[in-house]
């Protein structure tokens, strides 16, 4: 894996060890900084007064990010999808995941939603598969137009 990565990163496997110790921090990097990049998009200013503009502000960013780096958000999520990669970076994974679901399920419930972790969910998982969708055919998914009805989400 290793090998094919520096191949593809246009760089020699002796050097991208000069950078990562092993695989294990490699893939680290990939997920959990692909992760947080996501995740530091979201700029909330008062937790107990989540603004709608806020979220809209996160998606669109997020979409913003997907379309300027398609090939890093293709190796995500070929990594995260695979078991035994996922398996063992869950838990860091999980704890950014779960700060970030726990701000939409507050901004659920500050709208008097009837099931706001249900609703935060649901939204994520639209996201990812958008995510899916736009990287698996860039020429054709029709992103900005996807994104506007996930803002219609909120």
């Amino acid at each position: 894996m290793v090998t094919k990565i520096a191949t593809t990163a246009g760089i020699s496997k002796g050097l991208m060890y000069n950078y990562f110790s092993s695989k294990e921090e490699l893939l680290k990097e990939i997920l959990i900084g692909g992760l947080t990049n996501f995740t530091k998009l979201l700029v909330v200013e008062n937790p107990k007064e989540i603004k709608k503009s806020e979220l809209e502000s996160f998606i669109i960013e997020n979409i913003n990010l997907l379309k300027q780096k398609p090939e890093f958000y293709k190796l995500y999520f070929s990594l995260a999808f695979q078991p035994v990669v996922f398996k063992s970076l869950e838990k860091e994974f999980m704890e950014i995941f779960g700060k970030l679901i726990s701000v939409l399920v507050e901004y659920y419930t500050q709208k008097a939603d009837n099931n706001p972790y249900v609703k935060a969910r649901f939204l994520f998982a639209v996201f990812d598969g958008i995510g899916i969708h736009y990287i698996s055919d860039t020429e054709n998914f029709p992103i900005d137009e996807v994104g506007d009805m996930i803002l219609d989400m909120l």
